[in-house]
């Protein structure tokens, strides 16, 4: 099968035979929240569709909102429970959590962010639930004021939780993992990267076609960005550096797709930027792989990253990436191989690499094919549920 295209149903189906059907079924519960669909809910929507294919699992999950995610997890088979938040209290939700968990033979609760970490710890206390796994994301995004300050207590309270309540934290990436062992021991973290499903990631347009139907010509370079309109993201830098590629390359476009607070200043930096006919906001995109499709170059300038569903995916649909090597970023990028590495938070920096880009057709290519290869092999979701599945039997000692 080429990598970046989709595969027949006799290759699925092969897929789906090798798991293992000798197993013990092992009992697993994850707890998230589901209040948006961003990175770590489409991580975790992945992850699910790719669990509840294998034979050796039975899951159920408890979120504390309806959305998305909740609807992806039902579409999977798999029995959920929504305890919004916005209409129960603390004790109730914990209450009924317990009810749900009730007369289930759960072995291992996995949780999702810090309040469903303490929510589970309860849990497995109450229930005896013999394996508690926690998945971190990401590191925590900066604030100012009150909220530094929350921020610093939900910390503390979170550590405490995984040093003493927590049996393995799992990591999405070796960066943040060695962030984590500033206050955790060694034993207890591990790194299982995100994966992606090489069965979804497709898109059957071509990249004009891609184009014409975003609205931008067909002769026109796209340089895009994906993600959440927020200040990490540095959407600013990502402006600014537009603002000297369209200098020199007049009949470049930019997409931003995503949606977020940051939305109204940066339309306004757009005005400021005298960029209003070479920036368009896409918003939330339920297509995203055409617009990736579209993309002559995606670009992530973040301060950090966990490691970025969407850049396994642009590259998986071959489309040449520059990138800060930020979080997981740069375990995945390898720098003039499968993408460009901008060691630098100066847009000159960043419009440069994405001009060279631009400038060579044939390393476009090049770095394109490498980046699919890269992904196909080594970070497709059913790898990831793989070595989760083994984390979780090696913990509960079930085989």
């Amino acid at each position: 099968m080429l990598v970046g295209s989709r595969p027949s149903a006799l290759e699925t189906s092969q897929r789906r035979a090798d798991m293992p059907e000798n197993e013990q079924k092992l009992e697993v519960c994850h707890i998230a929240s589901g209040d948006r669909w961003a990175g770590a809910e489409v991580q975790l929507a992945t992850l699910l569709r790719a669990l509840a294919r294998r034979t050796d699992l039975r899951l159920c999950a408890i979120l504390l909102n309806e959305g998305r995610l909740a609807d992806e997890a039902r579409q999977c088979g798999i029995d959920v429970c929504v305890l919004p938040e916005s209409q129960l209290n603390v004790v109730q939700i914990a209450l009924q959590a317990s009810h749900f968990l009730h007369g289930r033979n759960v072995q291992v609760m996995h949780s999702h962010r810090y309040k469903e970490n303490m929510l589970a710890a309860v849990l497995v206390r109450r229930h005896r639930i013999p394996v508690h796994v926690c998945s971190c994301h990401g590191a925590p995004e900066p604030f100012t004021g009150w909220r530094r300050h929350k921020q610093r207590l939900v910390a503390i309270l979170d550590r405490f939780v995984a040093k003493y309540c927590v049996d393995c934290v799992v990591s999405v990436s070796e960066d943040l993992r060695k962030q984590l062992l500033c206050h955790l021991p060694k034993s207890k973290v591990v790194t299982i990267h995100n994966g992606i499903d090489l069965e979804e990631v497709f898109s059957p347009l071509t990249a004009s076609e891609a184009k014409a139907r975003l609205g931008i010509p067909t002769q026109c370079w796209v340089i895009g960005t994906v993600g959440r309109l927020d200040p990490i993201k540095r959407l600013d830098l990502f402006l600014s550096a537009a603002r000297q590629v369209a200098t020199a390359q007049p009949n470049a476009r930019f997409i931003l797709a995503g949606e977020g607070k940051e939305e109204s200043s940066l339309r306004s930096l757009v005005a400021d930027l005298g960029l209003e006919e070479h920036v368009i906001f896409l918003g939330h995109r339920e297509d995203i792989y055409d617009v990736l499709r579209a993309m002559d170059i995606l670009v992530l300038c973040s301060d950090h990253e966990g490691l970025p569903m969407a850049l396994l995916e642009t590259l998986y649909l071959r489309v040449p990436v520059v990138a800060r090597p930020v979080g997981g970023v740069a375990e995945v990028i390898q720098d003039g191989v499968n993408g460009s590495l901008i060691h630098s938070a100066e847009p000159s920096r960043l419009a440069r690499g994405c001009l060279q880009l631009l400038a060579d057709e044939q390393q476009r290519t090049d770095r394109g094919l490498a980046g699919a290869q890269l992904v196909g092999d080594k970070f497709g979701v059913a790898r990831t549920a793989a070595v989760l599945n083994q984390l979780y039997r090696k913990l509960s000692g079930v085989s």
